[in-house]
C-alpha cells in the first residue's frame, strides 16, 4: 500500500530554491474553500502552493504543492474531511511526517460532530473550520498558527526540570500509589510544578487516584501530535488537578492508540521537563523497549519492591537487565514499600541480595492509601504518620538532588540467599 503524500529525503534548499514566509496549500477542497483559502493568503502576503486532489495517489501536479510546503517557514495545509475522512486522517499524518513536523494543517467539514472534530486532531489538525468557509474564518485561523509556530521554540533561561520515573519490579508492588503521592507531595510540601505522567498502555490508574475519572486526552494522545505540540497545546492537553499539579493520563480503553514511535515518545517526555519543574513517570510494568527509552529521558529511576522473597528475586533481574543496558548505576534508586522493622527481612539482608543501597523505605499504610485512592484524596503532607514522614522525606531529598540511604539495620532474621 503507498503511503500518501510520502516523499523522499530531498535537498529543496539548493540556490534555487525560495523559503516562502507563509505558504498555503489544499487538500481536495471544494472550489468555493478553495477560492476563500486564496483570498486569505492574499491577504497575509503569503505564496499559495496549489491545489492537490487525491488523498492517497502521489502524482506528479500533488508533488509540486506539497515541495514548495517543505521549503517554506510557515506551512500550512488545509484538508477537506468529507470526501473521505479515513483517508483524510491517513493524509494530514503523511503531511507531518513529510513537513518533518514543522506544517501545520486546517481541517474543513460541514459536519460540526465532537467525534469527528477528535479524528481531525488525532490526524495533526491545529484548526477545525465549518463549511461554508469564510475569508475572515482563515485570515484570523492563519493568524493563530503564525502566533503558535513563533512560540513552539521560546528562548529558555530557565534549566530543565527534573524527570522522575517509577518503575514497579513487579505487579502490584504499589507504584501508582507511591507515584501519585511523591508527585502530590512535591507540589504541597515544596510548591514545585509537577505533572504527573501515567505511561500506562491503557487503564492506568494515575487520574482515578486524584479523582480525576474523565479526562479529554491522554499521554499518547499528545504523542501523535508531537509535530505541532508547544506550550499552549500541552495546556490542552493536561488536565489541571490543582495549582501546580497538572496530570497527563493513560487511555483508558482497549485500543491502538499507544501505538506511536519511539523517538516520538522521547521528544514528548523530554518536552514536558522542559515544561514543568518535576515530571514524575508512573511507567508500565517490566524492561522493554518503552521503559528503556524513558529511563534513558529521566535524571533518576526508583525501582519500587516489596520486601518479600519473591518480590526481591525480580527486583535483581531488574538491577541486572538494567546495568546491562548501560543504565549508569548511579541513576538506580531502590525503594522499599510496604516495609516494617518487624518483618522477616532486614534492610542489611536487603541490601545484600540485591547488591544496591536502598534508597528510602516506605512504611505499609494500607488503611490510609485504600481510603485514599476510593475517594481521590491523596494523604496530605501534614497528616502525622510514619508515611507520610518518609514521603517527605523522599520529596526533599528529590528536591535537594541529594540520595537519601536508609541505614541498613544489624539484626539478622533470616538467611536470604547466602
Amino acid at each position: 500500500m503507498t503511503t500518501p503524500y510520502q516523499i523522499g529525503e530531498r535537498d529543496v534548499s539548493g540556490p534555487d530554491s525560495k523559503h516562502d514566509d507563509l505558504c498555503v496549500a489544499t487538500l481536495c477542497v471544494d472550489g468555493e474553500t478553495a477560492a476563500a483559502v486564496q483570498q486569505a493568503v492574499v491577504r497575509k502576503n503569503g505564496s499559495f502552493a496549489g491545489e492537490m486532489q487525491d488523498y492517497a495517489r502521489r502524482t506528479d501536479a500533488d508533488r509540486m504543492p506539497l515541495e514548495r510546503l517543505q521549503r517554506a517557514e510557515a506551512a500550512v495545509c488545509v484538508i477537506d474531511f468529507d470526501a473521505d475522512r479515513e483517508q483524510a486522517a491517513l493524509a494530514g499524518n503523511a503531511i507531518q511526517q513529510a513537513l518533518h513536523g514543522r506544517g501545520t494543517l486546517i481541517a474543513v467539514s460541514a459536519k460540526n460532530e465532537p467525534a469527528l472534530i477528535l479524528e481531525a486532531m488525532r490526524a495533526g489538525c491545529s484548526e477545525y473550520l465549518t463549511k461554508p468557509v469564510l475569508v475572515d474564518q482563515l485570515d484570523e485561523a492563519l493568524d493563530r498558527l503564525k502566533t503558535r509556530a513563533s512560540a513552539r521554540k521560546p528562548p529558555r533561561s530557565k534549566p530543565p526540570g527534573r524527570i522522575l520515573a517509577l518503575l514497579g519490579a513487579r505487579g502490584g508492588a504499589g507504584t501508582t500509589t507511591l507515584a501519585v503521592h511523591l508527585a502530590c507531595f512535591l507540589v504541597r510540601q515544596h510548591g514545585k510544578k509537577t505533572l504527573i505522567l501515567d505511561e500506562h498502555s491503557r487503564l492506568g490508574h494515575v487520574s482515578l487516584y486524584l479523582g480525576e475519572d474523565n479526562p479529554n486526552y491522554t499521554f499518547y494522545e499528545l504523542v501523535r501530535n508531537i509535530s505541532r505540540l508547544d506550550e499552549t497545546l500541552l495546556q490542552g492537553f493536561v488536565v489541571h488537578h490543582s495549582q501546580s499539579l497538572d496530570i497527563l493520563p493513560s487511555p483508558d480503553v482497549f485500543d491502538d492508540s499507544a501505538n506511536v514511535p519511539l523517538h516520538d515518545i522521547e521528544r514528548a517526555i523530554r518536552f514536558l521537563g522542559e515544561n514543568y519543574e518535576f515530571v514524575v513517570i508512573d511507567c508500565p510494568h517490566g524492561i522493554h523497549n518503552l521503559s528503556l527509552t524513558t529511563i534513558d529521558c529521566c535524571d533518576e529511576v526508583f525501582l519500587i519492591a516489596s520486601p518479600d522473597v519473591p518480590a526481591l528475586r525480580d527486583l535483581t533481574r531488574y538491577i541486572d537487565r538494567l546495568l546491562q543496558s548501560n543504565i549508569p548505576p548511579e541513576k538506580l534508586k531502590v525503594v522499599i514499600n510496604r516495609y516494617s522493622s518487624e518483618g522477616a527481612l532486614t534492610l542489611e539482608q536487603i541490601e545484600k541480595a540485591i547488591r544496591q543501597p536502598i534508597a528510602i523505605t516506605i512504611p505499609n499504610a494500607s488503611v490510609d492509601l485504600i481510603r485514599a485512592m476510593n475517594t481521590g484524596s491523596p494523604v496530605l503532607p501534614d497528616r502525622r504518620s510514619e508515611f507520610a514522614i518518609q514521603m517527605k522525606k523522599w520529596a526533599a531529598s528529590v528536591v535537594r538532588g541529594e540520595a537519601v540511604v536508609e541505614q541498613a539495620e544489624h539484626r539478622r532474621r533470616f538467611a536470604f540467599w547466602n
